[in-house]
């Protein structure tokens, strides 16, 4: 029977600031559960990434990067329900290794999943502060957020989206609006890992 797994996600050395509540279900591989936690805080896919438990780690392995661990799993072929993961559990995942991005999750509950609500998930319950800046550093982000908190001067950053330089805001989070984007953000992540590729 499937279960609901919340974790608590928080961004490493901005937990307080930055951070996220998820629900997903044990029947969901762990590299969706890694999707949804890069879309849940902003991230496109556009870097490689690994998720850490104890002694394992779970990592796609492409020829091309050729540094890699050779102990690795496959993320895309193993469910969440086969880690046997019980509360106070606690996951890592690493995110764009040059950056050194860093969400450490902890499992908050398990609950059984009531019949025919599965498409409802994965789910954000709660959050604060807007995600990571990507192709930038945790430095930097640190410091906008210092920045704004004590002169309440917000910085400019450039959106490759957008194709121009606005105001950047830590604060703005808009759960209704991430959880109606979040499952298009984690197929179009899926897509950036998983996808056919023409030679």
């Amino acid at each position: 029977m499937a279960e609901v797994y919340k974790f608590k996600v928080k961004l490493y050395e901005l937990e307080e600031k930055i951070w996220r509540d998820i629900e997903i279900s044990s029947l969901s591989t762990v590299s969706k559960m890694a999707y949804t936690v890069l879309a849940a805080f902003g991230a496109n896919g556009s870097h490689l990434f690994c998720v850490r438990r104890a002694d394992e780690t779970y990592e796609f392995t492409y020829d091309d990067f050729g540094d890699v661990d050779e102990d690795a799993i496959d993320p895309s072929t193993v469910k969440l329900s086969k880690l046997k993961l019980a509360v106070g559990d606690k996951l890592t995942i690493e995110y764009d290794y040059g950056a050194g991005w860093r969400f450490d999750m902890e499992l908050i509950s398990v609950t059984e999943m009531r019949r025919g609500t599965g498409t409802h998930y994965p789910y954000i319950t709660a959050g604060e502060g807007y995600g990571i800046i990507e192709d930038s550093f945790p430095g930097v982000l640190e410091d906008y957020i210092e920045q704004t908190d004590k002169t309440g001067a917000l910085p400019m950053i450039y959106s490759s989206y957008e194709d121009k330089e606005k105001e950047w805001d830590y604060r703005r989070f808009d759960l209704k609006l991430t959880n109606m984007l979040l499952k298009y953000d984690i197929d179009s992540i899926k897509e950036a890992y998983e996808g056919e590729y023409e030679d």
